[in-house]
Order: C-alpha cells, then sequence, then structure tokens
C-alpha cells in the first residue's frame, strides 16, 4: 500500500532515495463540523459525495489535511508540529494517506495511476460466485432522485411539524381511542372484512402506504436539515423487498438531537398515522376501507416498533441507538471491541484495544455486540430453515447452505483463522492454558463414548393379561366376578342381557318360520314354482340374520379366555345396571410370570439387541428395582400404543396424541422392546408404569448428532 500512494519517483525511474510524494485530495471532498467526542474533543466528517460516505477525522487528521499541499510526509509532519501543539510524525501521515487511498479520496496521477487504480479496484472486487451469493443476500434498486421533490414540497410538508400539528394530533389519538373503547366488540372484529378481494387488494395499499409515509418522514425531516436526499428505492433481504431511504447525510450533522429526529421520523410518522386512521374508523361506514383504516390503527404501527425499532439490525432502532450512544460504525466498532475482549478473555495477548473507550460505553458496547450475535445467530438459523421449505429441495438446500456459511459458518471461521494467523501466535499463558483445558475436555466429553446406557419409558405387567370389556350395550343379569378371585378357562364371568337383541332375534326366527312354510306350500303348486327360488334366497338371508343375532347375544355372555386372577373388577357394578358398550368391566391377568414392555426411539435401536441387560426402575419410589434382559425387539415402529399409562397425554414418557376412536399414537417412531427379569418373578396386581435403563452399546455425543443429522439428510434428499 506504500507503494500505492508513491507517484512519481519510482515511476520514472528516479534514484528510490527521493522523498515520497502523496498524491493530492480530490477536489469534491469537503470537510463539515463533526460533533464532540465524550471525551469533548472535535472531530470533522470528511464528505465524498460521489459515493455518498462520510468519514469521522480528528484533530490530528484535520491538521495534516490542512498541509496535504506540503505534498510530503516528513514536511507535512513538520509543518504540523511547529505550527500546533501535535507532536506528529512521518509515520502517521503515510498511514493516513494510506488509509485515504484505500477509500479512494485521492487523485490519481503519474505514468502507473490507472494500474494502481485497476488493482485497487479488483482488490475490492468480490469473485463472481462470491459477488453473486452476495447479491442474492441483499440487494438495493433505487428507484427515484427524490431531492428536487422534497425541496419543492418542503413548505407544505413543514405543516407537519408544527407545534398545531401534534396537538391536533395527539387530540385525534385520544378521541379515536376513546371512541373506539366506547364500541370495543365491533372495532377488535373489523379484521373480518379483509376476507374478500376488494378487502385484501385495500389491505395491501393502506400497508404499503404506511410504508411509503414512513421513508417519506426520514426524507422530508433529513431535507429540513439541510441534508440531499440522494435515492429512496428497494432493497432485498434474502428477496424479502424493504423500502430504504438513503440519509446517508445526517451524518455530516454535529447536532445529535437532529439525528435522532431524523432516525425516528418513519415511526412518528407511522404513530401519527394510526392516531388519525383510529379517528376515522369511527366515522367510516362498515366495509372493506374501514378494515384498511382498521388495519392502521393497529397492526401497522405495532408491527413498525417491533422490527424498525430493533437495535440488533440495521434498521431504524439500530441508527437511533448508534447517535444516542454517539458511536457512528456501531456494530463494527462493538464486534471489533467484543473480539478483542473475548482474545483477551481466551489467550491473554495482552493487546490494546481496539481504540480507547470508557469504562461504561466498553460495557455497553460488549452488552450490545453479544447480544447481536446470539441474536443473529437463531435469526439467520430460522430464515435458512426458511429459505429451505421456499423453494424446491435441491435449491432450498444450497440456499440453506449459503446463509449458514454467510452470516454464522464464514464469522467463526474468520476469526479462527484470526487466532491462528496472529503475528507471534498464540503464547502459552495461563488463559491460553485455561482455554486449552477446558476446550480438551470439551472435545472429550462430545467425541469419548464415556456412557453406552440409554433410557427407555416402560411398564412392569403380567406376561399375560387382558381386559373385558361389554360387547354391546345391555344389563347386567349375573355377576361371577370378585377382585382377587381365580377363574379357569371358560368361566362365565358377567352375563349380560340385551331385551333388543333378544327381540330382533325372536323377530328373525319367526321370519324363517314364515319362510320356511313358504317354501313348502310353493313347492306344491306349479304355479308358484317360479317364485321359489327368489324365496329360498330371503330364507338364506333371514337364517343368517338369525345366527349373527344368536352370536351377539351369545358374545353376551364374558367368560375368561384362560386360567388366572380377576384384577380392577369395576366398581361400582351391580346386578341390574346398565353398561355401555366397550366398558370395561374387570382385567384377567397369569400372576405366574411377568414382562416388561418398553419402547425404545427408532435412533437407540442400533445400540441394543436380544440380550442386552437392563434394569426396570418402578416411578413409585416403594416399588423395587427388577434386573431383565431383553427377549424380544419389534421389527417394524409401533402405530398405536398399547398401553395408555405409557402416553405422554396421561403422563407417560412416550410423546403421543389421540387419533380417531381416542387411539394413541406416537408423535414420533419408537419400537416396542420386550423384557423379562433375570429372576422368576410373580405379576404384579396393577400395571407399574417407570423407565428402563438399558446398558447399549458406547456412543459418542458427536456420533449422535452425526447420526442425527445424516439421517436428516438421507430423509430430505429424495428429489
Amino acid at each position: 500500500m506504500t507503494a500505492a500512494v508513491t507517484v512519481g519517483a519510482a515511476d520514472a525511474g528516479e534514484p528510490a532515495a527521493q522523498p515520497m510524494r502523496l498524491p493530492p485530495l480530490r477536489e469534491e471532498l469537503s470537510l463539515h463540523p463533526g460533533p464532540r467526542s465524550p471525551d469533548g474533543a472535535p472531530s470533522w466528517t470528511l464528505q465524498d459525495p460521489s459515493s455518498n460516505r462520510f468519514f469521522r477525522i480528528g484533530w490530528v487528521e484535520l491538521e495534516i489535511l490542512s498541509r496535504w499541499h506540503h505534498a510530503e510526509p516528513a514536511a507535512i509532519a513538520a509543518a504540523v508540529s511547529r505550527e500546533t501543539t501535535i507532536a506528529a510524525t512521518p509515520g502517521q501521515v503515510e498511514g493516513f494517506a494510506r488509509f485515504l487511498w484505500s477509500q479512494g479520496l485521492l487523485q490519481a496521477q503519474g505514468d502507473g495511476a490507472l494500474g494502481r487504480l485497476k488493482t485497487l479496484a479488483d482488490a475490492q472486487r468480490p469473485p463472481w460466485l462470491m459477488w453473486l451469493l452476495k447479491t442474492y443476500l441483499s440487494f438495493r434498486i433505487p428507484l427515484v432522485r427524490p431531492d428536487a421533490f422534497l425541496r419543492a414540497t418542503l413548505p407544505l410538508a413543514s405543516l407537519l411539524y408544527s407545534r398545531a400539528f401534534l396537538l391536533l394530533t395527539l387530540l385525534a389519538a385520544v378521541t379515536g381511542g376513546y371512541l373506539a373503547l366506547r364500541q370495543w366488540d365491533a372495532f377488535v372484529t373489523t379484521f373480518l372484512h379483509f376476507f374478500s378481494l376488494e378487502g385484501a387488494i385495500l389491505a395491501g395499499c393502506a400497508l404499503g402506504g404506511a410504508k411509503i409515509l414512513h421513508e417519506f418522514g426520514h426524507a422530508y425531516t433529513a431535507r429540513r436539515y439541510g441534508c440531499r436526499v440522494p435515492t429512496m428505492g428497494i432493497v432485498f433481504l434474502v428477496m424479502w423487498p424493504v423500502l430504504y431511504t438513503d440519509v446517508s447525510e445526517a451524518w455530516k450533522l454535529p447536532s445529535r438531537a437532529k439525528r435522532l429526529r431524523i432516525g425516528g421520523a418513519g415511526i412518528a410518522a407511522e404513530l401519527a398515522l394510526a392516531a388519525w386512521a383510529t379517528l376515522a374508523w369511527s366515522f367510516l361506514p362498515d366495509g372493506p376501507l374501514r378494515s384498511a383504516v382498521f388495519l392502521l390503527a393497529t397492526s401497522t404501527w405495532v408491527l413498525t416498533l417491533l422490527i424498525n425499532l430493533n437495535p440488533l439490525m440495521r434498521f431504524d432502532g439500530y441508527f437511533l441507538l448508534s447517535d444516542w450512544l454517539d458511536v457512528p460504525n456501531l456494530q463494527d466498532r462493538a464486534f471489533g471491541l467484543a473480539r478483542w475482549r473475548l482474545r483477551e478473555l481466551l489467550f491473554g495477548f495482552g493487546d490494546p484495544p481496539p481504540e480507547p473507550v470508557a469504562p461504561r460505553l466498553r460495557g455497553t458496547l460488549l452488552l450490545y455486540a453479544y447480544a447481536t450475535w446470539i441474536y443473529r445467530f437463531f435469526l439467520f438459523l430460522g430464515i435458512a430453515l426458511l429459505v429451505y421449505h421456499l423453494f424446491f429441495k435441491l435449491l432450498g438446500l444450497f440456499l440453506m447452505a449459503v446463509e449458514l456459511w454467510w452470516f454464522i459458518g464464514k464469522p467463526i471461521f474468520t476469526e479462527l483463522r484470526g487466532w491462528i494467523s496472529r503475528p507471534g501466535g498464540i503464547r502459552p499463558t495461563r488463559n491460553a492454558l485455561v482455554t486449552a483445558t477446558v476446550a480438551l475436555a470439551g472435545l472429550a466429553a462430545v467425541l469419548v463414548p464415556w456412557e453406552g446406557g440409554l433410557t427407555a419409558p416402560a411398564v412392569l405387567k403380567a406376561e399375560q393379561q387382558t381386559q373385558l370389556f361389554a360387547p354391546e350395550g345391555a344389563r347386567l343379569a349375573e355377576m361371577n366376578a370378585r377382585p382377587g378371585a381365580a377363574a379357569a378357562e371358560g368361566d362365565r364371568l358377567f352375563r349380560l342381557e340385551s331385551p333388543d337383541l333378544a327381540h330382533e332375534l325372536a323377530q328373525a326366527e319367526r321370519k324363517v318360520e314364515v319362510l320356511q312354510g313358504r317354501v313348502q306350500v310353493m313347492s306344491l303348486n306349479r304355479d308358484l314354482l317360479d317364485q321359489t327360488q327368489s324365496t329360498w334366497r330371503e330364507l338364506e338371508t333371514a337364517r343368517a340374520e338369525a345366527q349373527a343375532l344368536k352370536a351377539d347375544l351369545a358374545r353376551l355372555d364374558v367368560t375368561a379366555p384362560f386360567a388366572g386372577v380377576l384384577v380392577d373388577v369395576a366398581d361400582p357394578l351391580a346386578t341390574g345396571e346398565w353398561v355401555k358398550r366397550n366398558d370395561r368391566l374387570a382385567t384377567l391377568i397369569d400372576p405366574r410370570s411377568s414382562v416388561i414392555e418398553a419402547y425404545v426411539r427408532e435412533e437407540d435401536l442400533r445400540r441394543i439387541g436380544v440380550g442386552t441387560r437392563a434394569r426396570f426402575l418402578p416411578d413409585d419410589p416403594s416399588g423395587d428395582a427388577v434386573d431383565a434382559e431383553v427377549t424380544a425387539i419389534a421389527t417394524a415402529s409401533s402405530r398405536l400404543l398399547t398401553e395408555p399409562s405409557l402416553a405422554s397425554v396421561h403422563g407417560g414418557g412416550v410423546p403421543s396424541y389421540q387419533g380417531q376412536d381416542q387411539a394413541l399414537v406416537p408423535e414420533k417412531p419408537v419400537y416396542r422392546v420386550l423384557l423379562r427379569a433375570t429372576s422368576p418373578l410373580p405379576a404384579p396386581a396393577r400395571v407399574e408404569r417407570g423407565a428402563v435403563r438399558l446398558e447399549g452399546e458406547r456412543e459418542s455425543i458427536a456420533a449422535g448428532i452425526w447420526r442425527t443429522a445424516l439421517g436428516v439428510l438421507v430423509r430430505e434428499s429424495g428429489f
């Protein structure tokens, strides 16, 4: 860069010992008084009109610029030291000259000037692929140059800045709010008129008009304080359009209050619009226009406050905070300070801070930087997922990868590279040793498979058990079931009666008798032989109906399907009572053996097999743990949960929801695993809920994350 600011001498073949001559400043640059710094020192703002950029400089830089006509660093430094109290050095002048050259603020002179400019431009121009990706993430489209229009209409717009208009707007807000509260029910239901084509168009126009008014609020306020507004247009942030107004010239204003007014003018304009819209709502007839006004009075300004006042993104809130703290380039300076603080905390380099900052302001900048990093991480992660779902899979995956790399991966990689490539490397300081120890411990915790166990929700129950239900809505005629009573296979436990079924059976049997008689008569009469075949079909149908009704009546006798013990007999339940279909009557278990039924997640299934050792831990603290081993693993995931107590809707550990017919459906794939106690264990009287701890294959946290991520990629790679 030193060669870049050297002109004439080296290019013309003159001796290298000739003093360096500096290119002159560009003639169109202008200098404006700037605000005083927090320590009271004066500042100035250097403006580049061609690019509409502004640079804040201090007293030393001002004195150097004032003597730039000396053209040599040594001569300029000597003049500054001789004519002021500043002890300037040629190195300071050369450093400032390199900065001016890198920003294109010096004239290009000499035979090699064009080549030097081309080299500088090439260095600043990214590769075409990087340019394309950066353009996709953010690009601007200037639409109008409003400065002449703003100057012409400023006298009319100045009426909106008067005290009278402010008082009228406050009165409109109070009056409109009072009238809206008096008919609050009608106010909050106005949005129903949006569900029509006319309502949707008016709503879009209202939103667009509010945003245009927002931008003109910035523009008119800037013009009012003498600032030029070169362009207004649309900026696309990840293909999302947002209006913008270039009010960069506000940086040349020394008054912080004026810059704050320019930054807050857009929000103030929308708040004023909301106040008048609230008043207008009470006088408009019901319909789409009233709905559009309702939108302006409610959601528009609320969304504006939530989005534009957010200082963690470069919207109005960011510039307001920057002006309020009087810290130009707030994000860059806060991020630089935060990176320095992070490096010192991790490695203790002993480097000076990037700039001297008061302790109180330093804490504010650090808090702002770390909050912005955290906010942006989750914001860009959400944007990446949104981009993935908005496009077809191949393009969505590519754009999501671009988002994650550009906004999250690239800054982290750049910072890590800065640590490694730092001059002098990383010295073995105390902070560095602590950081290395913590990092190694973290890597060990993530990479080493320390623990192989996994936990799954489970129940301990009888190996053979069944629940007895009422097959139909009927009356209990006989009850032979008692809690704890033994039952042999085939014993009748409940006898139900259904007068409706009995009546239908009697009718069906009567129909069969009638049809049988008709068939016999037809067989004796030749004239009726043609009707015999159809009558036989009716007879077969009637016999089938009678058999079905007999089967239904037979099912009303609830018997024991196997020998066991009755538990959970429905209570209260007595002879003569009516029961509904599928009402639970009792539970029959075989008390001789028990089984543990667990549900294992799909991602953990590969870590266990038949014979895996386990331990059942009941939810009841007074219950005993049971040592067991896996005896069977389902080959397919469970579509329904057969054990209701394990469902999350009943307090269990398997995330599930109720589907059709109140069926319990797992939210994620789970596999049914059966375990048996290693020593004989009688069946419990009731199902015991708990968890089973399985001694699965050891797997590190990193391997689990990689396997899960790979599964997601495989699942989502079906193009």
